[in-house]
């Protein structure tokens, strides 16, 4: 029968360990082997993408933040981006919130510099941190 799902239990995080199945599997799905790993501090949890081209990383601080306010931010994405390899959103404290995404360089029709604008012309924008993911 075929996995949908690949789980593992560590005893402490020295012991931590991505499956050589798993890595396979990543790497079955993208040309260039390449894989963005993605740590959520609000769901605990461990994201692993494939990707085929250099990655940033969008981060918005907004307030309030709304099930509104993120549509227009996926309307603005939408208008220089393709696709959204992943995002979420969090307030820290009532009026500091964020919204963060993932976009591969390949998915943009935009250069960075104009991004920025872009999303800055949301007026509940606070501020915009566009940074290039680093390879290891």
């Amino acid at each position: 029968m075929e996995e949908l799902t690949h789980s593992s239990i560590y005893k402490n995080a020295d012991d931590v360990k991505i499956s050589d199945t798993v890595i396979a599997a990543l790497s079955e799905i993208t040309k260039s082997n390449s894989i963005l790993s993605i740590y959520s501090m609000n769901a605990r949890a461990v994201y692993f993408f494939p990707v085929i081209s250099d990655v940033y990383k969008l981060s918005i601080q907004i307030y309030p933040l709304t099930p509104e306010i993120v549509a227009k931010i996926m309307t603005k994405i939408s208008e220089f981006a393709a696709k959204v390899i992943y995002s979420t959103g969090l307030c820290l404290v009532e009026n500091r919130c964020f919204w963060e995404g993932f976009l591969q360089e390949k998915d943009l029709t935009k250069e960075i510099e104009d991004i920025n604008d872009i999303l800055q012309s949301i007026a509940e924008v606070k501020d915009v941190t566009i940074i290039k993911v680093l390879n290891h």
